[in-house]
């Protein structure tokens, strides 16, 4: 008979354990949606990003025709553009292909599309791809180049 007394007691003990310890998992979970919600949105945008700069990869002369204000920072620097190229041709290893049959990848034309970003053709004789790379003026002089977008040959 004693264990019938304790009975009722244990199920309702069982059942509040069962239940706090529901609730908490509940806020682990939410926790963990709204960090992957966070992330799915960062993802998003980044997408958007890399889609747009791979459409202007595909219509490549959108950008030609209009000035581009390098801004202050290029003001010691007489032909801006020309000096971009020249640093970024002598960055083969920015080149996101490997060549084919022996060749070796070198840039053949670089166009500077914004004050940020800078459009290259390169090929190996064989093969050829497009990147965009975003290019910051260093304090020292030098450039430094940043891999943005690719369109590979199929």
């Amino acid at each position: 008979m004693t264990n019938k007394k304790y009975l009722p007691k244990f199920l309702i003990l069982f059942i509040a354990v069962f239940l706090f310890t529901s609730c908490n998992e509940d806020r682990k979970l939410d926790e963990n949606d709204a960090r992957l919600d966070s992330l799915s949105q960062e993802l998003a945008k980044y997408k958007k990003d890399s889609d747009s700069l791979i459409m202007l990869l595909e219509k490549s002369g959108l950008a030609t025709g209009y000035p581009v204000f390098y801004g202050k920072k290029f003001d010691t620097i007489e032909n801006p553009e020309e000096y971009i190229a020249k640093a970024l041709e002598k960055h083969s290893d920015k080149i996101p292909m490997d060549p084919v049959l022996g060749g070796t990848m070198e840039f053949r034309k670089v166009q500077v599309l914004t004050e940020d970003w800078l459009l290259a053709v390169y090929d190996d004789g064989h093969v050829q791809g497009k990147s965009i790379f975003k290019y910051q003026l260093q304090p020292d002089g030098s450039l430094k180049f940043t891999h943005i977008a690719s369109k590979m040959p199929k």
